[in-house]
């Protein structure tokens, strides 16, 4: 899976042995956390013998997401590693996020390469070159562009994600298949193969990154749902999953559209039946007063991403107004 513009090769992989690195490196550390590790112990071991690597296990969940974390991580390698080395991350987002923004830094940046082991990660976080970690409660507010060497999408390891993870991670597809009428959304209504879903999934990710590689612009239309739904996530201190508050996100950023006439009726009723499919009905409860956090903010305003002619249109709105109009019509409603 290449296209012109993107710089590194992703390949969708069953088993470690496919996993081919063309160039030498003189060390090598295998990044991964405690339940992937748990889960997928044989896979990543392989891995390590392979390349008589380094093993470095942080813990699991969007916690281990910070600078302390980071931290310790970079003291290992400095020790271990030279600029000449390669961090292997194996995990979803998390490993892919903070593994790939220590080797951004470490040695003024050493090539990295992203194993994706999650739904998040193999549609989302492991492509697409943005790295970070969550800071002062805001979500990947430090954090670099940085290109990884290769991807490798391990499939297999989906058969030992737990189902609320896969759920999670569906967020993202589905987020992809409002955003850009590629033929995605059929194949997740009619359950299609995950290859088939993951491949699609994977494609319309290319093109806004290959469209906009450093989010000026038409990329920011992959930020659909993740306005509100950074706000909910953090709110209740990562309780709720990525993927659950993005779907809460992609759901209230679609009656926001709809109460300001961008949202068209078809577009609305197709979007509210994919997600649906997957996060059922409930009421919107969630106590918001602010939008400050996301990094969209450009002083008192935001680009926010809207959905019309099944498509993602991005608006700059006034972040008061947005959240006033959240408390009026949305709170307490049940969508």
């Amino acid at each position: 899976m290449n296209k012109d513009g993107l710089s590194y090769e992703i390949k969708i992989i069953h088993k470690a042995s496919e996993i081919v690195l063309e160039e030498k490196f003189t060390k090598y550390l295998v990044l991964t956390d405690r339940n992937v590790y748990r889960e997928q112990k044989d896979f990543v071991e392989e891995i390590v013998k392979k390349y008589d690597a380094y093993l470095y296990v942080i813990d699991a969940g969007e916690e281990a997401k910070s600078l302390g974390v980071l931290e310790n991580l970079l003291e290992y390698a400095a020790d271990k590693l030279d600029r000449h080395s390669l961090i292997i991350n194996v995990g979803g987002g998390v490993v892919t996020d903070i593994g790939g923004f220590a080797a951004s830094i470490l040695f003024r940046g050493i090539k990295h390469v992203n194993i994706a082991t999650s739904l998040l990660a193999m549609t989302d976080a492991a492509i697409g070159s943005k790295t970070g970690i969550d800071f002062c409660d805001k979500k990947n507010i430090l954090g670099t562009f940085y290109d990884p060497y290769k991807v490798f999408i391990a499939i297999d390891a989906l058969e030992t994600l737990p189902k609320d993870e896969y759920i999670s991670g569906l967020a993202e597809v589905i987020k992809h298949a409002l955003i850009y009428d590629n033929g995605l959304y059929d194949l997740i209504k009619n359950d299609a193969a995950i290859e088939e879903v993951l491949e699609k999934s994977i494609e319309t990710k290319i093109h806004f990154v290959c469209e906009d590689k450093n989010e000026k612009g038409a990329r920011m239309a992959l930020n659909f749902g993740h306005t509100f739904g950074h706000v909910i996530e953090a709110a209740s201190h990562y309780t709720f999953s990525h993927g659950y508050s993005v779907a809460i996100g992609m759901k209230i950023a679609l009656e926001l559209g709809k109460i300001l006439n961008i949202t068209d009726e078809e577009t609305y009723e197709r979007s509210f039946e994919l997600i649906h499919k997957y996060y059922p009905l409930e009421e919107i409860n969630y106590e918001i007063k602010s939008l400050k956090s996301d990094k969209k903010m450009m002083g008192d305003e935001i680009n926010f991403v809207f959905l019309a002619n099944r498509c993602a249109i991005i608006k700059t709105m006034d972040e008061r107004k947005v959240v006033e109009l959240y408390n009026e019509h949305i709170k307490n409603k049940k969508l």
